[in-house]
């Protein structure tokens, strides 16, 4: 499984500113697993077009956990992205150069009329995901954290090597290499020029699975 921009070579500028009865279970995981389908294309053309994506989040985080994350190019601030509803919700804007992750396990928990599925990606854990020019608006990471070359306290407008700034003024920070052992993390939103899974599994199940 592969999402790949024209541009997956260069890190592209992205600017923050601010029922009834029984439940078939069969008719909502294929309407569910079309609905995934619809957003993967979503995501394709948008990276293609090698514009700074903008859309409504979604109202919940979706879950990725990795044994491993390996990263060159890391920034990161504080900024504010708009919801569904027209509000606006904190994040931290996290830029990566390029990434490759070990043992990825990406959840997003739907709730609908018809009840309450998970959607589950998983790729294979001898082979890595390899990532270029990713953004994420993250709600919180969790893990083990080795950061190489750090600027702290960095404007955000003049950030580097992650492919993401902010708005001047702003406190930023940025490292040369990031490694997060054990990660965790809860996501409003991801974008990439490339997203590589090889060996991936995806899935949608009754209830709510999260990744552990």
């Amino acid at each position: 499984m592969e999402l790949t921009g024209a541009r997956a070579h260069e890190a592209p500028e992205h600017r923050w500113g601010a029922g009834r009865g029984r439940t078939s279970w069969r008719r909502f995981a294929l309407a569910a697993a079309g609905s995934s389908a619809l957003a993967v294309g979503t995501i394709a053309t948008t990276t293609a077009a090698a514009v700074p994506v903008s859309f409504a989040m979604a109202g919940n985080p979706f879950s990725v956990t990795a044994q491993r994350l390996e990263a060159e190019g890391a920034v990161q601030f504080a900024s504010f992205r708009e919801n569904a509803s027209g509000g606006q919700t904190p994040v931290a804007a996290v830029g990566l150069r390029k990434a490759t992750l070990y043992g990825l396990c990406q959840s997003a928990v739907a709730r609908t009329p018809l009840g309450t599925a998970t959607l589950l990606i998983r790729a294979d854990e001898q082979k890595p995901v390899r990532v270029s020019s990713m953004a994420l608006d993250l709600a919180l990471l969790q893990g083990d954290m080795t950061f190489g070359q750090v600027e702290m306290g960095r404007d955000a407008a003049t950030l580097e090597g992650g492919g993401v700034t902010g708005p001047s003024g702003t406190y930023g920070q940025q490292a040369g290499t990031l490694t997060i052992e054990h990660m965790r993390l809860e996501a409003w939103s991801v974008t990439a020029g490339m997203f590589s899974l090889n060996g991936a599994t995806m899935q949608v199940v009754a209830g709510k699975h999260p990744c552990r």
